[in-house]
């Protein structure tokens, strides 16, 4: 993506030649006419029958022929300066102007590289759009921001006053006006939101004044639209929440961070529904989530102890990073039947809070936990970032435009706000959605050595200086009009589709420069409006908005077209110690980074030791002992003999079962409340921890009509689950695992093996978000499918056919690990299939393609070693 930098002075000698070209073409060339041919108008008026003489007789001195030539070439002059007028208007407001016919298309070409050169090169001459135009290119996005991604298309143009033979909206109608959109309407006239679509059916065939395009798209209005309002209908009240809707209480806070919400207000759902950017979702759809986290206007942030102080949309894009690292992690695994495995790396306690505030906005909802695999695949369908959430006032977000953006940080604070907004840009910069431009002084500045890793970071330009950076900017968007003006494109978003494969990122420049460079980096960011360029400085911004931070990330005061909206905004910040623990995660994304060495987690961490085997029941307890049954293969789930127990048990309660399965020689108090409550104060949290245990009795006496078991005993000062009321699944499985370690020999060891085939039947615990949760979850995952590749082993000799069904079993549970597949390959190629060898390494493309990678040289060998067979 990256292209050379040229020097500033060879930008300027460019201009120079492109403004001396267009002065000869404009003054030059009608002197030189007037001076050879003569003035284009005749001195009297020719009759009929003059101009017929003329044309019948023999032009012997040649004076038709001249008087020709002189014509044709005033006339292409004055085309020549429409042109000019009209490519230069284009650029004024930032619209890109009809193409002409073929014949005089070249003409246009030339008129177009001539101003858009001359404008690029001599930006620090003049502003030359107006402090209006610029301050609607990057008007603030409000609780009513549209919510399908996409910002009034117009940005750039007042509502547009009633035209001459255009009807006045009737009754039920509205016009649209700057900043409206379909759910906000929705909001203020049916007290919902989400009833948007019974505006758009009803608007999308009415006739619009003259001059304004149909409604399409309920994400594309412009000013001056007409929409019709059908009579309220009583709002819908039964059935699922519509997608995109979230929980009327704020999320737990996890592990010290705190959770803001709008109190009794729905919060937003993270990105895991499809947007997808190459099929656009039908136009009743619902309108998907706000990647920022916040539903329409329904803020919702991170806090962490150490001031940290982030919205969702970066705690969803380092989830996405730190799936993407694990995915990564277990392509690369191999596997191993030993008693001894490498203990999973835990990731950077920051991004750990980070990561459980994200998915506690699921389960705060009882909407399934998304897996690693279901977080990227959602993330693979999200566009571009449109707009980025740079805090709330008024529990509302305020949103701005990336393209456009112009913006100066000044305060305590500004780097820490600064570090916020890049650190989102780059956690979302993958598959050339973002390119971050910086000069390595800032850089510095921003991140704690980040020259370290920084070429394994996608998005990231670093430029030796901001005039070298300036420069790429430039290079850039006379790049993008020159793709514009050949595919014939009406924007950059029309260009990505029509070309899929031209990298075009919306481009933000972040850092300091000089005040002849801010005039430049002015002019280039109002003049790209259109080609996706936006900036930050870390500095004031005379021309645009700049705001005055205080040590709290608070805008005590700010100048510029925005200044009364934002004054009071609480800015999302970052500290560097935390930053640079987001940045070393989004590195382990990427398919070609290698990871630092392990380093020992803190013993507040969670542990993966091996979990103790209950002692055996005895034969008269059997019956009891089957009375309750724990599932921890998929969702805590309680069942009886009369099926499961689907009410009244607490979500705190679930997660304690859980966490005393995996400890069933019991824990202390202590133990309790700091796995599932860290971040309360210990005498809270040990009165939950007695209010979940009282929940768990109730719920099972309830549930078996046995009034007199305790199920969860207490002695000598341990909580611990009674083995011989309560069947856990977990249990089976580890003394399944540790029968199968201590078998004299192979074929005892396949037959103890068999029952990890239907006790091992999903992750564990997929309904629980806490740390440990997951530690675990990664750990038995591991555990069951290196038992389950050794069981194929061990049969694929005797019994082919299961040594199959059981690797794809093992793949069904982790469908990113290459040795797995090339297990299958080599089994299936040994059985004389290799057709079905091909489709599995098919499957592994694809599966890798979602991953932004492919197989590894060794799978491909085992591939030509196949063919050449």
């Amino acid at each position: 993506m990256t292209r050379p930098f040229l020097p500033r002075a060879a930008e300027i000698a460019r201009g120079l030649g492109a403004l001396l070209v267009l002065a000869l073409l404009l003054f030059a060339l009608p002197i030189g006419l007037y001076a050879v041919a003569g003035s284009p108008i005749p001195e009297h008026t020719p009759t009929l029958s003059q101009i017929t003489a003329a044309l019948m007789q023999r032009d012997t001195d040649n004076v038709l022929f001249l008087g020709a030539v002189r014509l044709i070439g005033w006339a292409a002059w004055g085309l020549f300066v429409l042109t000019i007028c009209a490519e230069a208007a284009g650029y004024l407001v930032g619209r890109t102007t009809p193409r002409l016919p073929r014949p005089v298309r070249p003409l246009q070409y030339i008129a177009r590289d001539l101003v858009a050169t001359v404008a690029l090169s001599f930006g620090a001459a003049a502003t030359v759009t107006s402090p209006s135009a610029s301050a609607h290119s990057t008007a603030v996005g409000t609780a009513e921001h549209p919510v399908p991604g996409a910002p009034i298309h117009s940005a750039t143009a007042e509502p547009r006053p009633q035209q001459h033979g255009a009807k006045a909206p009737g009754r039920g109608a509205r016009v649209i006006k700057r900043g409206d959109t379909l759910w906000g309407i929705a909001r203020r006239e049916y007290g919902s939101g989400t009833r948007y679509p019974e505006i758009f059916e009803a608007s999308r065939n009415i006739p619009q004044p003259p001059g304004l395009p149909p409604l399409t798209d309920p994400g594309r209005l412009h000013p001056g639209q007409h929409v019709h309002i059908p009579r309220p209908s009583p709002p819908r009240t039964a059935g699922p929440p519509p997608t995109g809707s979230r929980p009327p209480r704020p999320a737990p806070a996890p592990n010290g961070a705190t959770a803001s919400t709008t109190p009794g207000t729905p919060t937003p759902s993270p990105p895991s529904e499809p947007a997808a950017e190459a099929s656009p979702a039908p136009a009743d759809a619902p309108p998907p989530s706000d990647p920022d986290g916040h539903e329409h206007g329904l803020p919702f942030a991170v806090t962490l102890p150490s001031g940290t102080h982030i919205g969702l949309g970066l705690a969803a894009a380092l989830s996405v990073a730190l799936a993407t690292t694990r995915l990564h992690r277990r392509r690369r695994r191999p596997t191993s039947w030993s008693s001894t495995s490498t203990p999973e790396p835990t990731p950077p306690e920051p991004v750990a809070t980070i990561h459980k505030a994200h998915l506690d906005t699921y389960a705060a909802n009882d909407e399934p936990i998304p897996t690693d695999a279901e977080l990227v695949t959602a993330d693979r369908s999200q566009p571009s970032p449109d707009r980025i959430t740079l805090g709330n006032r008024d529990q509302c977000p305020i949103t701005l435009p990336v393209p456009g953006l112009r913006l100066g940080l000044t305060g305590e604070s500004a780097l820490d706000v600064a570090r916020a907004i890049s650190t989102e840009l780059l956690a979302k910069a993958s598959r050339d959605r973002v390119e971050l431009v910086i000069p390595e002084p800032d850089v510095h500045a921003l991140f704690t050595d980040i020259s370290e890793y920084a070429a394994d970071l996608p998005g990231l330009t670093l430029t030796p200086s901001a005039t070298a950076a300036i420069t790429h900017l430039e290079t850039e968007a006379l790049h993008r009009a020159r793709l514009l003006y050949d595919t014939d494109s009406a924007d950059l978003p029309s260009l990505r589709t029509l070309e899929p494969a031209e990298p075009l990122p919306r481009l933000v420049f972040i850092g300091s420069v000089s005040e002849t460079a801010t005039r430049v980096l002015d002019t280039l960011v109002q003049l790209g409006h259109r080609y996706d360029i936006g900036a930050v400085l870390l500095g004031p911004w005379p021309t645009a908005t700049t705001l005055h931070l205080n040590h709290e990330a608070t805008i005590t005061s700010a100048d510029g077209p925005h200044a009364e909206r934002l004054t009071g905004t609480r800015m999302f910040r970052l500290t560097r110690h935390d930053a640079d623990a987001a940045l070393r995660t989004i590195r382990t994304a990427t398919a070609t980074a290698t990871e630092p060495q392990t380093v020992e987690p803190p013993t507040s961490r969670p542990s993966t030791s091996p979990i103790p085997v209950p002692p055996p029941r005895a034969p008269d307890e059997e019956q009891k002992a089957a009375a309750i049954q724990l599932r921890l293969f998929g969702p805590v789930q309680l069942r009886t003999t009369d099926g499961p127990i689907n009410t009244g048990l607490r979500r705190s309660a679930r997660a304690l079962l859980t966490y005393l399965a995996l400890h069933p020689n019991g824990i202390t108090r202590e133990q309790g409340t700091t796995a599932l409550w860290p971040d309360h104060d210990p005498n809270a949290a040990a009165a939950l921890l007695h209010t979940a245990i009282s929940n768990i009795r109730k719920v099972l006496r309830d549930s078996t009509g046995l009034r007199e078991p305790a199920f969860v005993i207490h002695t000598a000062s341990r909580y611990r689950l009674d083995p011989d009321l309560i069947d856990v699944d977990l249990w089976n499985l580890t003394t399944t695992l540790t029968q199968a370690r201590q078998a004299n020999d192979d074929a005892q060891r396949a037959h103890t093996l068999q029952a990890v085939t239907t006790l091992y039947t999903a992750d564990f615990a997929t309904d629980l978000t806490h740390e440990w949760a997951g530690a675990h979850r990664e750990h038995l995952r591991r555990t069951a499918i290196d038992a389950l590749v050794h069981l194929a082993q061990l049969t694929q000799v005797t019994n082919p056919e299961q040594a199959l069904a059981t690797l794809e079993q093992t793949i069904h549970h982790d469908p990113y690990s290459e040795t797995l597949y090339q297990h299958l390959i080599r089994l299936q190629a040994q059985l004389g299939r290799p057709d079905a060898a091909h489709r599995t390494y098919r499957l592994l493309s694809t599966r890798l393609a979602e991953l932004d990678t492919e197989p590894n040289d060794q799978t491909h060998q085992l591939m030509s070693d196949l063919t050449h067979t």
